[in-house]
């Protein structure tokens, strides 16, 4: 007859372990390199802002097939699950398509004024845009934390690496 502890660890503790091993093991299928094993998983935005929070001079990367929030050192410290992905495409698609627009309509508005440098119709002209919804957003095009952001004017990673969160 087998004890308790010799049929919890024979019976049990496998039927745990096949249950919980492949739900983390297939929510990282998108990457097509290995994640750190210290990196946190977050399977939401609000995982995703709370980690945020916790760590503030954070980047968000769109690398190996996901999502990957490093540090200033370039230390993972966090990685978006696959059920996180598909939004996080979405958001990055759309702030690429609205720099692709701002940059058309640069190109549009600098021929059309001769005489002005293109930093400052570029600038009037993302002023204009900020304007519109400042208060809902960041002045970071690839910022995700809207109103949570820390860094809304004079990011010093923006400054300092010349990559935008």
């Amino acid at each position: 007859m087998l004890s308790p502890h010799t049929l919890l660890l024979t019976l049990i503790l496998p039927l745990i372990f096949s249950l919980v091993t492949p739900s983390s093991a297939m929510s990282l299928s998108r990457y097509t390199a290995p994640v750190p094993a210290a990196a946190t998983v977050v399977e939401t935005r609000e995982q995703l802002n709370e980690v945020v929070r916790k760590n503030a001079h954070t980047v968000l990367h769109d690398q190996d097939g996901g999502y990957m929030l490093k540090d200033e050192s370039g230390a993972v410290v966090a990685v978006a699950a696959d059920s996180l992905c598909p939004e996080l495409d979405r958001a990055f698609a759309e702030v690429e398509a609205k720099e692709a627009e701002m940059k058309l309509a640069g190109d549009s508005t600098e021929k059309a004024e001769e005489g002005e440098e293109q930093g400052d119709v570029h600038r009037r002209d993302l002023e204009k845009v900020q304007d519109a919804d400042r208060p809902l957003r960041c002045s970071h095009p690839r910022c995700f934390n809207s109103a949570l952001c820390l860094s809304y004017t004079d990011c010093h990673v923006c400054t300092r690496y010349n990559h935008c969160i």
